[in-house]
């Protein structure tokens, strides 16, 4: 891996406008990971039921562009941005758009949930729980590399 320049993270969530399919999702993921291609950036999508989290990073100008887009698409609503920094390094490299469905989860294993909202959550709850949330994810996608290339984990 070689040395990068810090880029610009931005976490949020958002709910699905409709209910969420996984032909509309696997539709979603392919628009995003060629547009990510494009633009040099790199991220994290957990879907629970239709709530959406992602961590999206890179450039500054590829993630301007992405929020504008984000903030005018009909796909979703309540798009609210939890955390917005610059950091010294990408936390997700390998992945255009890795997607993880929480709902493939017991809720109560999953460090940081209350990030997304729902069940009553406060503003500042969801704050809180997004750095375990987005540890949980980047765990979960180190394992998923490491299986898909497993001369990676050594």
């Amino acid at each position: 891996m070689h040395a990068e320049a810090p880029v610009r993270s931005v976490t949020y969530v958002s709910r699905a406008a409709t209910p969420l399919t996984q032909t509309s999702l696997e539709a979603l993921l392919l628009e995003s990971r060629a547009n990510n291609e494009r633009s040099g950036l790199t991220g994290m999508l957990a879907v629970r039921g239709d709530d959406f989290f992602q961590v999206v990073e890179g450039p500054e100008a590829g993630i301007s562009a992405l929020l504008a887009s984000l903030r005018r698409d009909p796909r979703h609503t309540d798009m609210r941005i939890l955390n917005d920094e610059t950091v010294p390094f990408r936390q997700f490299p390998d992945w255009r758009m890795r997607c993880e469905r929480l709902d493939d989860y017991p809720v109560d294993t999953i460090p940081g949930i209350d990030a997304m909202g729902g069940g009553g959550a406060s503003a500042d709850t969801r704050t809180r729980g997004v750095p375990d949330l987005v540890r949980w994810l980047q765990a979960r996608a180190a394992r998923a590399l490491s299986e898909r290339h497993p001369s990676a984990a050594s």
